[in-house]
C-alpha cells in the first residue's frame, strides 16, 4: 500500500476543521461593534455571533525597523463597518481585530492582528482599509495634552465628565431630497450653532453635523436609510472654547484649555 506523506495529512486535517477568520471592527468610544467571518456560516465566539461577509486580508507586514505591522482589508462589497468609517473620516477612530478559528474547535483562537484603521481607499463599491497595529501608539509623543486655546477633552470624553445621554435630543424629522437637512422644531429651541460638531444617530449609525441654522440641521454625508418621520438623536458638539464650557455646557471645571496663551507672539509684535 502506498504511503501518505505527513503533509498531506495535516492539509487534510486542515481542510476538514473548516478554518475561518474573524473580523471584529468597532468604533473608538466603543458605542459600536460588528462581528464578521470569512467563512460561508454564521459563527459564535465569545458570546458574539459572527455573520458572514466578504471582508479578506493581505499578508501582514512589518516596516524596516520591525515596529508597526501593517495590513490591508479589502471589501469586495462595500459593508456598514467601512462605510461608517467613510461617514466619520477623519473624525472617529475605528479599532479592527483579525483572529484565526477552526468551526469543528471554537476553542482554538489565534490573534493575527490588533489595530486602528489609517484609511480607505474606494473605488465603486470596493473599499481598501490600510490598517496599522497597535504598536503605532507607542510611537506618539509624551505628553499628549498641548498648550493650547481650545479644550484638550473631546465632548463627552471620559475628562469631560459629562453624560451624553443627558443631551440627546429625540425628535421626529423631515427630509430634504439630498437627505442632508434634517428639519426638526425640536433644533430650533436651541441656539444657531449649537449642534454643530455633534452627530445624528439613527438606529445603529450615526453622522456628523457640519451647520445648525434654526429648525435645520446639515449633515456631512447623509443616511441612506433615513426617511421623513424617522425619530433620530441629535447631540451637540463643542467647539473646545472656554465660554462654550462654561456658558453651553457649565463644565468649567473640566474645562483643559488654556484660554489666555496670547494669539500673537509678543516677543515679535511691532507698534506703530
Amino acid at each position: 500500500m502506498k504511503n501518505v506523506s505527513q503533509d498531506f495529512i495535516d492539509s487534510e486535517e486542515a481542510i476538514q476543521r473548516e478554518p475561518a477568520e474573524l473580523f471584529h471592527i468597532w468604533r473608538n468610544d466603543d458605542s459600536q461593534h460588528w462581528y464578521l467571518t470569512s467563512g460561508d456560516a454564521p459563527l459564535t465566539y465569545d458570546g458574539n455571533e459572527y455573520s458572514p461577509g466578504t471582508l479578506k486580508r493581505g499578508q501582514v507586514t512589518y516596516n524596516s525597523t520591525l515596529d508597526v505591522s501593517i495590513v490591508q482589508v479589502d471589501a469586495p462589497s462595500l459593508l456598514d463597518p467601512v462605510v461608517e468609517y467613510i461617514a466619520q473620516n477623519p473624525i472617529e477612530i475605528m479599532w479592527i481585530s483579525i483572529a484565526k478559528i477552526h468551526r469543528q474547535d471554537l476553542t482554538e483562537v489565534d490573534i493575527i492582528f490588533v489595530g486602528q484603521i489609517k484609511e480607505i481607499n474606494f473605488k465603486g463599491i470596493h473599499g481598501a482599509c490600510q490598517c496599522v497595529g497597535f504598536e503605532h501608539f507607542l510611537k506618539k509623543s509624551i505628553p499628549l495634552w498641548r498648550y493650547q486655546l481650545t479644550c484638550n477633552h473631546a465632548v463627552f470624553d471620559s475628562k469631560c465628565a459629562l453624560t451624553k445621554a443627558s443631551y440627546a435630543v429625540n425628535t421626529i424629522i423631515s427630509l430634504d431630497i439630498t437627505k442632508k437637512e434634517l428639519i426638526s422644531s425640536a433644533f430650533g429651541m436651541f441656539d444657531d450653532g449649537y449642534f454643530i460638531g455633534g452627530e445624528i444617530v439613527f438606529g445603529n449609525e450615526s453622522r456628523s453635523i457640519i451647520a445648525h441654522e434654526g429648525n435645520t440641521v446639515y449633515l456631512m454625508y447623509p443616511f441612506i436609510e433615513l426617511e421623513t418621520a424617522d425619530i433620530v438623536d441629535a447631540y451637540p458638539g463643542c467647539d473646545g472654547r472656554a465660554t462654550t464650557c462654561r456658558d453651553t455646557f457649565d463644565n468649567i471645571d473640566n474645562y483643559l484649555g488654556f484660554p489666555f496663551i496670547p494669539i500673537e507672539n509678543p516677543a515679535i509684535r511691532v507698534s506703530w
